[in-house]
């Protein structure tokens, strides 16, 4: 299924013990209980099963604000039409593999009732946990937002692969220092000391994660922009190079002349509609 759900808050020994569990025992199935006494609405009644599982991801009691782990949902059952039978079956998996669940429990301590049972394979700790503001929803496009209680869920876009297989996260500034000095240091060695680092270096590059802090952009203000622009870059004043594939529009982008990172407004009159060339220049280019 082409999107995810987003589980907000469960305690991290639960998914410690399934975690552990599932190392031990290959497409180990194990259940999770969210904190809630709503039932969970399938997208379009879609129940998954394990020929159409739904990616979960989880942020944890103590870290809200970020997801720490992510599974497969493979199955789905309210607790209230679990029979006996089914049930003293639900024990016995729990008692084996997640005693520390003790049990398939239909209250919590407060007395609200839990009544979705879930069931998941795969579960696993990302290397970095992700901001939950990195996660779209899929009902309007907008980040979430950082609960303060467990027990919600929201259906999200699917991260990338390399977002949650990356090892390594570097601040997006920092990596472009890094980067010019790297650059600069080989402009001063030899020719011959490149070819040896070359010749030794990996012809895959490491995937990373670059945390970079960015702005929730007025949609109006850039539409408005590139309606005034009609096509023509703002400071070369050329037609633009190219047409997107998307719409057939002139290809323009959006630039502030205060930027954004120094106090500059997002509005109409603090931007300008430029081409691709001009928009390096003005950020790159000798002033």
């Amino acid at each position: 299924m082409n999107y995810a759900l987003y589980i907000n808050g469960i305690y991290e020994t639960v998914l410690t013990e399934i975690v552990d569990a599932q190392k031990k025992n290959d497409n180990l199935l194990c259940y999770l209980q969210p904190y809630s006494p709503y039932k969970i609405n399938w997208k379009k009644s879609v129940i998954p099963t394990p020929q159409n599982p739904i990616s979960l991801y989880i942020s944890t009691t103590s870290s809200l604000p970020i997801v720490s782990y992510k599974a497969k949902i493979i199955g789905w059952e309210n607790k209230n039409d679990i029979n006996k039978k089914r049930m003293i079956l639900l024990n016995k998996h729990i008692k084996e593999f997640q005693p520390k669940e003790t049990e398939i429990y239909l209250t919590v301590d407060d007395g609200k009732k839990c009544i979705n049972l879930i069931s998941v394979i795969e579960l696993t700790k990302l290397q970095i946990p992700i901001p939950v503001q990195n996660f779209l929803k899929i009902d309007d496009n907008l980040p979430l937002k950082t609960r303060t209680r467990s027990g919600g869920w929201s259906y999200v876009n699917i991260l990338p692969d390399w977002i949650e297989s990356s090892t390594k996260s570097i601040i997006a500034d920092d990596y472009e220092k890094n980067l010019n000095v790297g650059i600069n240091n080989s402009r001063k060695d030899s020719k011959d000391a490149r070819q040896d680092r070359l010749l030794k270096a990996s012809k895959m590059p490491e995937s990373i994660l670059k945390i970079q802090r960015g702005y929730n952009r007025n949609y109006d203000v850039i539409v408005s922009v590139l309606d005034r622009a009609n096509g023509i870059c703002e400071k070369c004043n050329e037609f633009a190079p190219f047409n997107r594939k998307s719409d057939n529009s002139p290809y323009l982008e959006v630039h502030h002349k205060i930027m954004l990172s120094k106090g500059g407004e997002d509005t109409v009159e603090n931007a300008m509609a430029v081409c691709p060339n001009c928009h390096k220049e003005l950020h790159y280019g000798v002033v």
